[in-house]
């Protein structure tokens, strides 16, 4: 806790940092959550995983690397309740942003939170390599923690959307900041032949890994994007891949 609390206080200044801390740590239900740097507070499901998704994205700061640049496109898939979306938002107002969730109480709360961003549009989806029906794997698990899966014949289903049609529909060639926190459907983009072409007009990934739920992730991420140039960084729980020109 005195760690998580240092962490409020460095970030936020000490008045201000106690405050957001104890509000969001020891409510209950429903709150809103003022973030300094944003116009608009965000709502927050206090007591549930939502705090961790706040702390690692505003506290932390895991999706704070600068792109090198003024991106038009940023694809966040695996949205949960906003809160990278917003970040995206808030750090670049002129972009375009796509934000998927497929859990239907994520996916309220996200509309929510982007509501006062006219640049970001949502689907309630779940990305896969091709047009698939899709069901959730676990629908009882922590609210970030949601899976998705092929729907087997007969089980309630939403359609996949996949990140080449994403970008095709988008209107735009670049697909600048693509952020994926998919719960191991990672493996299944990755190892995907198609992943190329949409990879190879990519300029900066941020991606979490879930070896614990499907062994092989990081294993078959690397290999695909060995075969294009990206430098690799780390910050917390995201392996963040930019494309080596980008840096000259």
């Amino acid at each position: 806790m005195a760690s998580h609390l240092s962490t409020y206080l460095r970030r936020f200044g000490f008045r201000r940092g106690f405050g957001m801390y104890a509000h969001t740590k020891w409510s209950r239900g429903p709150i809103d959550v003022q973030v300094p740097g944003l116009t608009h507070p965000l709502r927050m499901r206090a007591g549930t995983s939502d705090r961790g998704c706040f702390n690692q994205i505003f506290v932390n700061g895991e999706y704070d690397t600068p792109y090198p640049g003024k991106p038009r496109l940023i694809i966040d898939a695996g949205a949960n309740v906003g809160y990278a979306t917003v970040r995206f938002a808030s750090l670049y107002p002129e972009a375009k942003i796509i934000a998927i969730e497929p859990e239907q109480a994520n996916y309220e709360m996200l509309k929510t939170n982007i509501a006062p961003y006219p640049g970001v549009r949502t689907l309630m989806s779940g990305v896969w390599p091709c047009t698939a029906p899709l069901t959730i794997d676990n629908p009882h698990d922590r609210p970030w923690a949601f899976r998705v899966r092929a729907a087997r014949p007969g089980e309630a289903s939403f359609p996949a959307v996949s990140i080449q049609d994403l970008l095709a529909q988008s209107g735009e060639t670049t697909l600048d900041i693509l952020k994926l926190d998919v719960e191991g459907t990672e493996h299944d983009l990755f190892s995907d032949p198609g992943c190329h072409e949409w990879i190879s007009r990519t300029n900066m990934i941020f991606v979490e890994t879930h070896d614990h739920q499907r062994p092989g992730c990081s294993r078959v991420l690397e290999a695909a994007l060995a075969q294009h140039h990206f430098e690799r960084s780390q910050v917390g729980e995201n392996a963040i891949y930019l494309r080596t020109a980008l840096l000259a």
